[in-house]
């Protein structure tokens, strides 16, 4: 086996050098929206640490971190605990669904229940 060429092992040790620098950047990011309060997600930390969206998809580590941090309830100014999250959201909105479901199926039943009783 050869040693590799000086000028491709340069290359290739730029390029390593300079994934490093944006993945240390793009967790700052990460970290400093987590604690401003700012958006997460995969956009809006890929233009906050200047890295393309695809380089995000690229390192799926830090995609999982993003994800994850974005699913993490975030806590509300003045440290009093979490805020409202998007799960606990769309728990409730799942919820008054399957309520007013529930309601509609009941008000049908007494609208028969009426007809019957008056003779329609």
């Amino acid at each position: 086996m050869t040693a590799p060429d000086p000028t491709v092992q340069a290359m290739i040790e730029g390029r390593r050098a300079d994934t490093g620098r944006r993945r240390r950047r793009v967790l700052t990011a990460l970290t400093q929206a987590a604690k401003d309060g700012s958006d997460i997600s995969v956009a809006a930390i890929a233009r906050r640490a200047g890295v393309d969206r695809t380089f995000l998809y690229r390192h799926r580590d830090l995609l999982g971190q993003i994800h994850a941090r974005a699913a993490e309830p975030p806590t509300t100014p003045g440290g009093r605990g979490p805020a409202v999250s998007r799960a606990s959201l769309q728990a409730d909105l799942l919820a008054a669904d399957a309520r007013t479901a529930r309601l509609a199926a009941q008000v049908r039943r007494l609208e028969a229940r009426l007809s019957e009783a008056l003779g329609e």
